[in-house]
């Protein structure tokens, strides 16, 4: 087992590693050029555009395609297609539903976002398609196909710079330039999932029904996870634009952007130890999950070492990247790099309660983790101004990871304690 750890785990991370370096980095390196093109409020709107997007992003497919990654491993070919084409169906369904709530309420989410009436509208759209890429890249992530998942990947966020780019500057569409950019990017590159979905024959016509209720009721608790989740990573520009205006938010998303860079490695760590752990967990002997343990907790002080040397730079790397106007995100960054640190350790936890199937205990905890952000953000807003957003982060995304990993210990026990000792296991 070592040997396949140190050999294709280790190719098969530094696959999506690179790739989200690639395509992270791809809209990080606009950062120089729209902070200097768009003002704070420009910024602000393009925030709460994508703050929109994740949040109907949580609701089109209710988090069915979650269940393709963990039902991949039990079905053949055939049936894996209908399963594939049922989480298809409940994406139409809810995507129609949701699109006549949104119609209806429109006005009431225009005065809570400052996006126009027609963006919001857009939103739904955007979700639903980005949904069929999620369900594409997570096919090939559970095949292990990682240089074709890298590929669509890179492929999008360039395309969503390039179209971003030649809408700002070369059209002066100012903000509605980058909407534009991402919409446009969402689309073709669904289009692009959902005809790589039928040439690999992952549809059919043929859907079983019980692969339309168990992508229900896999996927349906997640959404309170999902909606929970949400609330963690994007109440505090809800909260910042409606007590302090969205200029404020455009500031505080380039902090997220910079503490981002920790969701690089954390991502790309999860992509590749994600299918690897459903697939070799419940064979692993008390050894070897001492050793997988203290793996485990060797990655947690990496990426909060990398956290804080983040937060230290932060001030030097604003000066080059952002406009004046975006300077004092630099007070932030270091808190939401930690936060975004937690949230790498969450990620390494909630496997286990995957691999267990207690989602819907795991709903309850992110969405306490999200009333406590509701909470705490709007207090420390209101106390301490833009920086108050940044505690708030920190704070849920902590309770987050602690409160995940006392159920997936409760749920599905590991020598966490034990791995603590010496001499329990020789690590190579």
């Amino acid at each position: 087992m070592a040997t396949r750890i140190n050999i294709a785990f280790v190719r098969t991370l530094g696959t999506y590693t690179l790739s989200n370096i690639v395509a992270t980095g791809i809209p990080f390196l606009l950062l120089p050029l729209l902070t200097r093109v768009l003002t704070p409020q420009d910024y602000g709107i393009v925030a709460m555009f994508g703050v929109v997007v994740s949040v109907f992003g949580a609701m089109a497919g209710l988090g069915s395609n979650g269940a393709v990654e963990v039902r991949y491993f039990n079905f053949d070919q055939k049936s894996m297609a209908s399963y594939v084409s049922a989480c298809l169906w409940i994406l139409v369904v809810s995507a129609l539903t949701l699109l006549l709530i949104t119609w209806l309420s429109a006005g009431i989410l225009q005065a809570l976002t400052a996006i126009p009436t027609d963006w919001i509208l857009m939103c739904v759209v955007v979700a639903a398609l980005q949904f069929v890429t999620l369900l594409r890249l997570s096919i090939w992530q559970v095949e292990g196909k990682a240089g074709k998942y890298a590929l669509m990947q890179v492929s999008q966020s360039g395309l969503n710079a390039a179209l971003s780019v030649l809408l700002v500057l070369g059209l002066g569409l100012a903000w509605a330039g980058r909407l534009w950019g991402i919409t446009l990017s969402a689309g073709l590159m669904g289009c692009v999932a959902l005809s790589s979905l039928s040439r690999d024959q992952w549809l059919t016509r043929e859907v079983q029904r019980e692969h339309l209720h168990d992508a229900l009721r896999f996927g349906a608790p997640l959404v309170l996870h999902l909606i929970g989740g949400l609330l963690i990573s994007t109440m505090d520009r809800w909260i910042l634009t409606n007590l302090l205006g969205v200029a404020q938010t455009g500031i505080y998303s380039v902090a997220l952007q910079i503490g981002m860079v920790i969701s690089l490695i954390t991502g790309a760590a999860n992509k590749a130890y994600a299918p690897w752990l459903f697939r070799h967990l419940t064979k692993q002997t008390d050894q070897e999950k001492i050793q997988l343990v203290r793996y485990t907790y060797a990655y947690f002080l990496g990426i909060l070492g990398l956290a804080v040397l983040i937060g230290l730079a932060a001030p030097v790397m604003l000066s080059v990247l952002v406009g004046r106007s975006f300077q004092a995100a630099s007070t932030i960054v270091p808190f939401v790099a930690i936060g975004y640190a937690f949230g790498g350790m969450y990620f390494m936890v909630t496997n286990y309660v995957f691999v267990a199937g207690a989602t819907a205990r795991l709903s309850l905890i992110t969405v306490t983790a999200g009333a406590i952000n509701l909470l705490c953000t709007y207090w420390l807003v209101q106390s301490h101004g833009i920086s108050g957003a940044g505690y708030g982060f920190m704070v849920s995304q902590l309770f987050l990871f602690l409160g995940t990993w006392a159920l997936a210990q409760s749920v599905h026990p590991m020598p966490w304690l034990k791995a603590l000792y010496p001499g329990q296991v020789q690590i190579p």
